[in-house]
Parts: structure tokens; C-alpha cells; sequence
């Protein structure tokens, strides 16, 4: 009786999933994969990780529900070892997906606009650091004591110099 905690599991894990399926997607339908992919690759990782997190309950339960022994086990496993993965792992996933905020909605216009609404943010995060690196640069320019600084501190170290003992 104790395996039937894999339906509720297995029904947040499907929904995750599903979630997940339909933001990336739209994201892919837009156009905006790539530029995703290569401004917050943690994202995409992160929801590979949370995906697979979320496709072991499946697994586990069909190893469970129908008996399969698996390699070097001279029995089926049990149901309640089945039961703690398969809550362990939607765990996992839940902790992944910790930082989601409102990025997976429950229909496709909420998804769209949440797609677009990440992209928004990281354009407007790699703007910011530009921004920044470009201020930083001149104020660089600007002060010559800074320069000469940064000159003393990048001496070229002559290679084939000896040590010298003290």
C-alpha cells in the first residue's frame, strides 16, 4: 500500500515538467535559445538538472509497481526505499528550481510573458555590468596616479634573472 505515494509525486513531477517544457519552448519559439543558453548557462543547467531530478520518480515507481529486480539484487526493491527516492528526488528538483520565481506559469500567455520577461532581465543585467565596466574604464583614463599604479604593478619579470640570497 505504501507504493501509492508515487501517484501524488509522480503528479507534481509531471506538472514540473510540463511547466518546464512549455517555458523553454517558448523561449525557442521566440527566437532566444541561444542568447539564453549564453547569458545564464546555470539557467539552462539548472533545469536540466531539475528535469532529470524530476524523471527518476517515474522510473522508480515503474521499478516498484511492476517488480523489477534490478542488476546485482536478488530482490525487487522495496517499496519504501521506492517511496523515500521518489520523494527525495522531487525534493531535489524543488531545491533546483528554488530560484524560479515566476518563471513557470500554468498557461501559455503567462509563459510567454515570463520568457520574455527573463530575457528583458538578462539584457538589462549584461547592460548594467557594460555600464559599469565602461565607468570603470574612465575613471582609469581620467587619473594618471592610477595609471601609474597599474604600470608598477604589471612590471615585466625578466626571466632568466637569479635568485639572490639574503
Amino acid at each position: 500500500m505504501i507504493s501509492y505515494i508515487h501517484a501524488p509525486v509522480l503528479a507534481a513531477c509531471f506538472f514540473t515538467l510540463l511547466f518546464m517544457r512549455r517555458w523553454w519552448l517558448c523561449i525557442d519559439r521566440m527566437g532566444f535559445s541561444r542568447e539564453v543558453g549564453r547569458r545564464a548557462p546555470s539557467l539552462v543547467q539548472g533545469d536540466i538538472l531539475a528535469a532529470t531530478l524530476a524523471i527518476v520518480p517515474f522510473l522508480v515507481a515503474a521499478v516498484d509497481w511492476f517488480g523489477i529486480t534490478l542488476p546485482r539484487q536478488s530482490a525487487p526493491i522495496a517499496p519504501g526505499i521506492a517511496a523515500f527516492i521518489s520523494v527525495a528526488c522531487l525534493g531535489g528538483c524543488v531545491f533546483v528550481l528554488r530560484n524560479t520565481g515566476e518563471r513557470f506559469a500554468g498557461h501559455w500567455a503567462g509563459t510567454r510573458e515570463s520568457a520574455l520577461r527573463t530575457v528583458a532581465a538578462l539584457r538589462i543585467i549584461d547592460a548594467a555590468e557594460l555600464a559599469h565596466a565602461l565607468e570603470v574604464m574612465q575613471q582609469y583614463q581620467e587619473h594618471p596616479a592610477a595609471r601609474r599604479a597599474a604600470a608598477e604593478l604589471s612590471r615585466v619579470i625578466d626571466a632568466e634573472a637569479r635568485e639572490v640570497r639574503k
